[in-house]
């Protein structure tokens, strides 16, 4: 037999399993190149992250508390009214200006008012000198009475006079101090310190009596009637902070304490009104803006602090979870949060994530545990700057 003819046979009776086994080791050895490919792939996976996106976790003050809001308003806002029904012929002062307590606003017509004054001052010059001759009169009856050149009648009759003439007098000096007093009220003085801030009417103008004829108002305090539901009432104290902002005054920030709280609640609403009061020395606050704010119950010092979007809630469970990059690589924190505070947009972390570890706080795509992750631009921005961070 041949050498090609045992080959053939070899190749005949072993061709189809060494076929399979070829088959096989090729795709076996296939698969792990695929493998390997994806593997590499996989760790190949990157992410690019803007600087705009992630936030590095600081230490911070926080706060927290009731939300408050409603229109400041003077604490003194007082309306003057017409001491008489007379006419106006002077003013004195002009709506924005600043008065003292005790400095004249208007003047009435006063010529019946001073005529009546004049007489009552007569009056009383007139009862006095009738008092005087009646005590010397009394004097000499007494006098005469223990020589007993007069009887106790007479004497009798000079007291009965002396005592009339005292009575007429007292009755001339209230009827001078009504006269004086009404003359005085027909120039209206301001009751206190403030600002005029409405004048009802002109010179030449006549008003009742009771009628308003100016408003003052003193900012220098200005107070926020605000309603609290029932169930923060725990939280409410007298002298308590109150932290405030004006959005219409490019969002200014001031503190004011509780001055007092509502002892009932409204029956329809469940609410309870406290009374705030917050200092305007420098004048720059005004009645009639809206404010909105917290009072202040809690406050954590030296909290690992990092902005409100880098907190996730996943799964059914609604786990709060933080994604960090740390070593360029994503990884997923389960963490505890502690305060809120609305005004800084900060949430204290109590576990899961360190003080300057950089956090992802923005929508990025294809975050995930385990991915490369690179930032770019400029540095990652800080969740709590010195700027906003309270002391």
């Amino acid at each position: 037999m041949t050498t090609q003819t045992r080959k053939a046979r070899v190749m005949t009776r072993y061709g189809i399993p060494v076929a399979v086994a070829l088959v096989a080791a090729l795709s076996t050895s296939g698969c792990k190149a695929k493998e390997g490919d994806a593997q590499s792939g996989g760790a190949a996976q990157r992410i690019t992250v803007g600087a705009s996106d992630v936030a590095t976790a600081a230490r911070a003050t926080l706060s927290s508390g009731v939300p408050v809001s409603g229109s400041l308003e003077p604490k003194v806002n007082i309306t003057v009214g017409a001491p008489m029904a007379e006419q106006v012929v002077e003013t004195f002062v002009e709506e924005g200006q600043r008065v003292e307590q005790g400095q004249p606003l208007l003047r009435f017509k006063d010529e019946v008012v001073r005529a009546t004054a004049n007489s009552a001052r007569a009056d009383v010059a007139t009862q006095r000198m009738q008092v005087t001759i009646a005590v010397a009169e009394s004097t000499r009856a007494e006098a005469l009475l223990r020589e007993g050149a007069i009887a106790p009648r007479d004497r009798d009759n000079t007291v009965l006079a002396l005592n009339t003439a005292r009575g007429r007098l007292a009755l001339s000096e209230a009827q001078l101090a009504s006269a004086e007093d009404r003359l005085a009220t027909s120039t209206v003085r301001a009751p206190a310190a403030g600002v005029v801030s409405k004048r009802y009417l002109q010179a030449g103008d006549r008003v009742d009596m009771g009628k308003p004829v100016m408003d003052i108002v003193d900012t220098r305090i200005l107070q926020l009637t605000a309603s609290v539901p029932v169930e923060y009432v725990g939280d409410l104290r007298v002298g308590r902070a109150v932290t405030l902002q004006a959005a219409q005054l490019d969002s200014t920030r001031m503190t004011g304490h509780i001055s007092r709280i509502n002892p009932t609640a409204d029956e329809a609403t469940r609410q309870v009104r406290i009374y705030v009061d917050i200092p305007n020395a420098g004048g720059r606050l005004m009645g009639g803006i809206f404010v909105s704010g917290r009072v202040l119950v809690r406050e954590v010092p030296g909290a690992v602090a990092v902005p409100r979007s880098a907190v996730r809630a996943e799964g059914d469970a609604r786990t709060p979870v933080v994604y960090v990059i740390a070593g360029g690589t994503v990884r997923k924190r389960v963490v505890s949060v502690g305060v809120t505070d609305e005004d800084q947009g900060l949430v204290q972390l109590t576990s899961g994530v360190q003080a300057g570890e950089v956090v992802v706080v923005g929508p990025v795509e294809g975050l995930a545990e385990g991915v490369r992750a690179e930032v770019v631009g400029a540095g990652p921005a800080p969740s709590a700057t010195p700027a906003s961070v309270k002391r």
